[in-house]
């Protein structure tokens, strides 16, 4: 069941990457949503693809980063016994800055819990795939297992600025022990 649909999605990312996203990288224009996100026809062709071909592959609702507040909230409500949810670039602000780091991201919920998920680099060619209850992939090779940080001083995180509150990324930006901490 779920390992014969992982693969199906696993191509069909590849596929609608390299058909939607690869010839617009360095070439697309961008325009800016409501809450200020960019957004390219990149990003619009993509998950079009992707709310077409999905439920083919299992017919529930899709949930996309590029559709409206409401429409969002009406395929999560839709789909409480299955739901796709897909970022059709995830690091948009990548793309659009010529930075090549940026991926197609799909996962597959059932009864609100994570089932499978693949996320795709088409620059590099890596396919991150995983499915609940055998582990992640990358390229078909199993990720290893690491032991989880039990010291924040130890943890690595990423931490995108924009998203957190002005007075913290200041303080964040200009406190060095303050951002050793994010990156030791």
């Amino acid at each position: 069941g779920l390992n014969i649909m992982l693969e199906q999605v696993k191509a069909l990312v590849r596929e609608v990457a390299q058909r939607e996203v690869t010839p617009r990288f360095l070439k697309v224009a961008a325009s800016h949503k409501a809450d200020g996100s960019l957004f390219t026809v990149a990003d619009s062709a993509t998950q079009a693809a992707l709310e077409h071909a999905l439920p083919l592959i299992k017919d529930v609702p899709v949930l996309g980063e590029e559709m409206t507040e409401q429409q969002q909230h009406d395929a999560w409500n839709a789909g409480r016994d299955g739901l796709w949810c897909v970022d059709p670039i995830d690091g948009t602000s990548n793309f659009v800055a010529g930075v090549p780091y940026f991926a197609v991201s799909v996962a597959y919920l059932y009864k609100g819990e994570r089932m499978l998920g693949v996320v795709y680099d088409p620059i590099a060619d890596e396919m991150f795939s995983a499915e609940r209850g055998r582990g992640a992939h990358l390229n078909g090779v199993p990720l290893p297992l690491r032991a989880p940080a039990t010291e924040l001083r130890r943890a690595l995180a990423g931490v995108e600025m924009k998203r957190i509150d002005r007075e913290l990324a200041g303080r964040l930006r200009f406190e060095e022990e303050a951002l050793l901490v994010f990156l030791a």
